[in-house]
């Protein structure tokens, strides 16, 4: 039909939400995605949307699909539910995603670690305006929900906190900083690092 609009390909049923692709044509769900713009923008729980888990912008400036398989889909509700939902309530202020979801071509193209979480849909890098990277990871932490690393980054390696959880085996509970100079050390929280800053 000419001039007709996409049809719409029902994919699942996601907590509540549904999450729907649109398959232009006879094409795949991921290529008539991008054709219509990504994903349409359902929740993924109370407070995030499948759009900020997804977006990324190597893969638009790339032209790389970043659609996550069904598993990853399960993964991320999973770490919504249990994290980072938990962490938004709690803190009553907006809870911005720097980096969530990552196909494996993004994930090269991102320098990000071969065996990263961001690539089964497990781990999401966060900010939220008015706290240091440090402060926000102490309150993921003192919620006392499960995880499986919450790491904060030095501002000069982008001052955000990653945070992962998984379903697949026993949750770490590994707390670590990246300092500036690179790499990794432990860490814990120290009284007051949970104020804004």
């Amino acid at each position: 039909m000419k001039g007709a609009p996409p049809a719409l390909l029902i994919l699942g049923v996601a907590g509540g939400a549904l999450l729907l692709l649109a398959a232009a044509g006879g094409g795949s769900p991921a290529t008539g995605a991008r054709r219509v713009g990504g994903f349409v923008h359902g929740q993924i729980g109370r407070f995030f949307s499948w759009a900020e888990l997804t977006a990324s912008g190597a893969a638009a400036r790339l032209g790389i699909d970043n659609t996550p398989t069904p598993e990853a889909r399960r993964a991320m509700q999973a770490l919504v539910a249990t994290v980072l939902d938990p962490l938004r309530a709690h803190l009553g202020r907006p809870v911005r995603i720097t980096s969530g979801f990552r196909a494996p071509p993004v994930n090269r193209a991102v320098s990000g670690s071969p065996t990263s979480q961001h690539m089964s849909g497990e781990a999401a890098d966060i900010k939220a305006d008015g706290m240091s990277a440090e402060a926000l990871a102490a309150v993921v932490v003192g919620l006392g929900v499960p995880f499986d690393q919450v790491i904060w980054y030095a501002p000069e390696r982008g001052g955000h906190v990653h945070v992962s959880y998984t379903t697949t085996r026993k949750n770490r509970g590994e707390t670590l900083h990246a300092p500036a100079a690179g790499g990794y050390v432990g860490w814990r929280p120290r009284r007051g690092a949970s104020a804004s800053s």
